[in-house]
């Protein structure tokens, strides 16, 4: 599987920061973050991914988070990693610190959970058919299930149509998904659950960036996992579910405190 991404500073650098986008967007998603990182660490190098089916990235196979994970282990080679994982990304993101495969110095999770719909041992998450309703109208309507998607993203943000606006342009910059990846997507959203391996996650810092206004991401379930000792809750009052979007200068300061 090979992995298209973007990268800004020197590639011999020892030490990397690695993001990861969430479902249906691409490694454009980033650019304004990564070109911030950039100007304040000039001695890291800076890398955003496309994940298999999303930009650049060729869709190959239905994949758990586990082999996506494995997929982005080459990057990761003789480097000194800082994960930044947005969304859906943030699987990908805590199966590759749980593998210790790799030196992961940091997890910084944005508008994430390691379980994104409610179960019997997790009711702080949406209900399964938020998602489920997502995978029948994209049979039905690829293109508006991608807008729809967008909507729901930016609900509650107080600049709700220029995020929109904003998410779209990303988008359209490296090209739209492969409709099987994002199946495969929303099916990892449904059933894959990471609550264990965060809890065992104790050897390194962990970073929830938050928004109050978020659809997606249950506020008081991010409240429940910062009572594990090596995880820290950031909140962004009145941000959606993309706050490097609606709330750039704010997400932008928090990096900065804890990078």
């Amino acid at each position: 599987m090979t992995i298209r991404y973007q990268q800004w500073g020197d590639e011999s650098s020892p030490e990397q920061i690695l993001l990861i986008h969430g479902w249906a967007m691409n490694s454009s998603v980033w650019t304004d973050t990564a070109e911030f990182l950039m100007q304040n660490y000039p001695q890291k190098l800076i890398r955003a991914v496309d994940l298999p089916g999303y930009g650049k990235s060729d869709y190959e196979y239905s994949a758990t988070s586990e082999v996506l994970a494995k997929s982005l282990e080459p990057l990761l080679i003789n480097k000194q990693t800082l994960l930044i994982a947005w969304s859906m990304g943030g699987l990908m993101a805590i199966d590759l610190v749980s593998r210790q495969q790799c030196d992961i110095s940091q997890l910084i999770l944005v508008s994430s959970t390691p379980c994104f719909v409610q179960n019997n041992y997790w009711q702080y998450a949406v209900k399964a058919d938020v998602f489920e309703s997502f995978s029948q109208s994209l049979k039905k309507n690829y293109q508006q299930t991608l807008t729809r998607f967008l909507m729901i993203q930016a609900m509650g943000s107080r600049t709700v149509k220029e995020d929109i606006k904003q998410l779209q342009k990303q988008l359209s910059l490296r090209g739209k998904p492969d409709i099987n990846a994002l199946e495969n997507g929303i099916i990892l959203l449904l059933h894959e659950n990471k609550l264990q391996q965060i809890k065992e996650i104790e050897h390194l810092p962990i970073s929830l960036i938050s928004g109050t206004k978020d659809s997606l991401i249950d506020y008081r379930g991010q409240e429940i996992l910062a009572e594990q000792n090596n995880i820290s809750l950031l909140t962004i009052l009145e941000a959606s579910h993309a706050p490097f979007i609606s709330h750039p200068e704010i997400f932008k300061k928090i990096l900065k405190n804890i990078i």
